[in-house]
């Protein structure tokens, strides 16, 4: 229910990535994501999801915290319906979850960084680790939105 593997270098290049979309293409209900950034292609995946009507909950760094290539895809993520976007300049860590499945790693939503970086990804299945990490998100949240 709880795997630990490597992603990127040469043997696990898109290792990382394939987990990434797979978590984010089988989303059915809400995907919740934590991380730093996020790049034009994990832009255009969140985009897909919200036009079938999935919505998505996202926890990044201030617009101004971010580096200047990537505030572009910060405004179009936040224009986009069905995108519910938090300032957190905290956020330090890459967190993909819903209520089947959470990925955690290092990095941020960019493609090309993750396939050059080395990280260690943890893969949940379990429903009560899920909750717990639901838990954490919520007390990343403001105090309006928390359960």
């Amino acid at each position: 229910m709880i795997t630990i593997n490597s992603s990127g270098g040469p043997e696990n290049k898109d290792a990382l990535n394939g987990q990434l979309l797979e978590l984010i293409n089988s989303t059915t209900d809400q995907l919740n994501i934590i991380t730093p950034k996020i790049d034009r292609f994990y832009t255009t995946e969140l985009k897909k999801l919200t036009q079938k009507g999935i919505p998505v909950l996202f926890i990044t760094k201030d617009r101004r915290l971010q580096i200047s290539s990537y505030q572009p895809f910060y405004d179009e993520i936040k224009a986009t319906p069905g995108v519910n976007v938090i300032n957190n300049p905290n956020v330090r860590f890459l967190l993909l979850f819903n209520s089947e499945m959470a990925i955690y790693s290092g990095g941020s939503l960019d493609k090309d960084e993750l396939e050059r970086s080395i990280l260690i990804t943890t893969t949940i299945k379990e429903h009560a680790k899920l909750r717990k990490i639901a838990e954490i998100f919520s007390k990343m949240l403001p105090s309006f939105m928390r359960k």
